[in-house]
């Protein structure tokens, strides 16, 4: 069992008796980050839980899908610091009850060009009221501990050493198997919405047209959330195309992979991160700009020759002990984005045992332990939902 909540209020989830056994039905759909810790922390919970992935946990064309994530602090909203810092040390404690290496703890370097004053500022003030460890360093400091590292440009860092990365794809599974030996059901379908009477939704259809009933529903399908309800989320979420690099370190070199590197971040013009070694893969790096639109079940997942050249001219510039490494790897993933960045946690207002989750754009990730915790306790305990993620603040953001 995982330590305590210490963010959300809780003072122990609530079930209501709706089965043979006593416990609440809940289908959750979408075993990402968000739908698989959801669904572990209901089932702990003690509700009953059905878990509908249609292909599997950590998939290609999921949001959870590939390889690494960031995991980090760095937020000027207090609410995602304390959210990262919950999630930190529930994936440390899943790491340890599962004997399985999902977080490196590399510590994450962030690099601030001139137009990151006021992020920097207001990130490090968040974490100072959360007390988070960083430091500060100056320029002289990152050059004689990172000296692989072109400064060009770059006016202050921050450093926090407890931060890291997380392995997405294995962690998703591992997420599904502590599910089901904690008594989950986990199915392999296609699931969508039924009929919706009375303020309720009666069901949902499986891919071979078999309805499936419950006492309450979380739909957490990430970038087919919009697809599904579309009607009310087609103006709220966008999908973006994004792409990640592997770029392969010359022979014997350590300068460049996880020992003579954190994971890093430049704010600049552009927000350029990467990730170092990434399990082995190389020299992971990516441009956190929202790219267009993507066919999620159609397109290509191939990378663009502009991405790959813009990718070699920023390490040329930033490393250039790395200007003439090779491309040995290249993904193609996406965002499910909200038009502030911030999360959907919400119920259907045409249904209130429906719940909707998602909107992790580009960061949500790390913070899915949290927020399976925040889902737990708003379905099971009934409690209000938190502001920040409701639907109607994301309608109206004054």
């Amino acid at each position: 069992m995982l330590a305590a909540p210490m963010i959300w209020p809780l003072t122990g989830l609530r079930t209501v008796a709706r089965d043979g056994a006593g416990r609440r039905r809940i289908v959750v759909t979408g075993a990402g980050a968000f739908g698989g810790w959801t669904a572990l922390a209901l089932q702990q919970g003690g509700a009953q839980v059905t878990l509908i992935e249609s292909r599997a946990a950590g998939h290609p064309r999921s949001s959870s899908g590939g390889e690494t994530r960031v995991i980090r602090h760095m937020y000027s909203n207090p609410l995602y610091v304390r959210m990262a810092a919950r999630s930190l040390e529930m994936w440390r404690q899943a790491a340890r009850d599962w004997g399985l290496k999902v977080l490196h703890s590399s510590g994450v370097l962030f690099l601030g060009q001139s137009n990151a004053r006021e992020f920097f500022s207001s990130a490090t003030a968040a974490m100072d009221e959360t007390g988070i460890e960083y430091q500060r360093l100056d320029g002289d400091r990152v050059a004689e501990r990172w000296p692989q590292i072109r400064l060009d440009g770059i006016e202050q860092a921050v450093f926090e050493p407890e931060a890291g990365y997380l392995l997405a794809r294995r962690a998703c599974h591992a997420v599904v198997e502590a599910f089901k030996r904690a008594g989950g059901n986990y199915i392999l379908a296609d699931a969508r919405p039924g009929r919706m009477r009375a303020g309720r939704l009666e069901s949902l259809t499986l891919t071979d047209g078999t309805p499936l009933q419950a006492d309450d529903f979380v739909f957490a399908c990430g970038p087919w959330l919009p697809r599904l309800f579309s009607d009310l989320l087609g103006d709220v979420l966008t999908v973006s195309r994004q792409e990640v690099y592997y770029f392969g370190t010359p022979p014997g070199d350590r300068a460049h992979g996880e020992a003579g590197l954190p994971v890093w971040a430049d704010f600049g013009p552009k927000l350029w991160y990467g990730i170092p070694g990434s399990e082995r893969r190389g020299f992971k790096i990516a441009d956190d700009t929202h790219g267009k639109a993507i066919d999620l079940e159609r397109a290509d997942r191939i990378p663009s020759a502009e991405g790959i050249e813009a990718a070699r001219a920023y390490i040329a510039d930033r490393f250039p002990g790395m200007a003439d490494a090779p491309l040995v790897d290249a993904r193609v993933c996406q965002y499910t984005n909200t038009g502030n960045g911030d999360f959907i946690v919400d119920r259907h207002p045409e249904a209130a045992n429906l719940w909707l989750l998602g909107g992790g754009s580009g960061h949500g990730f790390k913070h899915g332990p949290a927020l399976g915790e925040l889902v737990a306790a708003s379905v099971l305990d009934e409690r209000v939902v938190e502001p920040a993620f409701t639907l109607a603040r994301l309608r109206n953001p004054s």
